[in-house]
């Protein structure tokens, strides 16, 4: 798969996005938010993994 260069950085832009809430809603100690936010971040880092296996 040949993913454009945008789309790379908007999935990393995601990850890091749904990092950072994470970390928020775990010192919040709102458990179930930080699951999700969690989840959403694995969910992005694998299709970034997806995306980028090949290579250019």
């Amino acid at each position: 798969m040949n993913a454009p260069a945008w789309r790379i950085w908007l999935v990393t832009a995601l990850i890091c996005g749904w990092g950072i809430l994470t970390i928020r809603f775990v010192q919040q100690q709102q458990w179930v938010m930080a699951g999700l936010c969690a989840l959403l971040m694995v969910v992005n880092g694998i299709t970034l993994w997806r995306l980028t296996k090949h290579g250019k």
